[in-house]
């Protein structure tokens, strides 16, 4: 597998809080294989010039992109050829999928448009939707059943699910996993921030190191992507900690989750 790094990581309520080139350097300089670049840092509007730097700071950093985000809509006037020219972008910087959010129906009309380009969409399973649990993610994926379209399991919203951790846990997604995210939270009754699963359930989290979630069964999960065939890209997706912390989280990610994935 490869270790990839999110711009999550840079991402505050008011832009990046570093330069893309000041976070591909991170990336590169902690081992990282790829990027996951997020709309503040990749999207229709970037300039030329931008996508030339970029480019250049990826070349320097021996860097992939792993994926882009699209935030545009399918359904407004000129929304497909503006989502097709994006595809073709990535296609170009030589992504593996674009993430987008939307309903079955546009996630199917989207994984159409991006596989002629090479690209396929990939989508983050989460709590409160069709993509919450192994087994309506499995549903889901029969009903849009396009080859360019595929899901992203990540350990904390399963866990958030109440989903069981085993070794065949990724049977039903054999073949349709094309990438993971992976971020570190434990379920704390008395935590400040909650989430609402599909069920209406409320569910409380704190975020945790990754050496020291006692909830979460990394091994377990690493060792079902490997059973179901998975092996391919994992997306370390901790959110902003803040200019002071960033060098040291990337570094404690990346030493906790290469192990996993060698």
């Amino acid at each position: 597998m490869k270790l990839s790094l999110s711009g999550r990581l840079v991402e505050s309520a008011d832009g990046p809080i570093v330069s893309n080139r000041e976070f591909l350097d991170l990336a590169g300089r902690f081992g990282y294989d790829a990027v996951d670049l997020r709309v503040s840092q990749l999207s229709p509007a970037t300039s030329a010039s931008e996508l030339s730097a970029l480019r250049a700071a990826l070349a320097d950093n021996g860097l992939a992109v792993f994926e882009g985000a699209y935030a545009g809509d399918l359904a407004q006037a000129g929304g497909e050829e503006a989502f097709a020219e994006f595809a073709a972008l990535l296609a170009d910087l030589g992504a593996e999928g674009v993430r987008m959010s939307g309903d079955l129906a546009a996630l199917k009309r989207a994984a159409r448009l991006a596989e002629p380009h090479g690209v396929r969409v990939l989508y983050q399973m989460h709590t409160g939707g069709p993509f919450e649990t192994i087994a309506s993610a499995a549903e889901a994926l029969a009903e849009i059943d396009e080859p360019a379209f595929g899901v992203m399991p990540e350990p904390a919203n399963l866990l958030l699910a109440r989903e069981p951790f085993g070794e065949d846990m990724f049977a039903p997604l054999a073949g349709h996993i094309l990438g993971v995210h992976v971020q570190t939270l434990e379920v704390r009754p008395d935590a400040p921030d909650a989430l609402t699963l599909a069920d209406g359930t409320r569910v409380r989290y704190a975020r945790v190191p990754y050496e020291a979630n006692a909830q979460i069964d990394f091994a377990t999960f690493f060792a079902a992507l490997r059973r179901a065939g998975f092996d391919g890209t994992v997306n370390e997706l901790e959110p902003c900690p803040g200019p002071a912390d960033l060098a040291d989280t990337v570094r404690r990610a990346a030493d906790f989750l290469r192990p996993l994935i060698a």
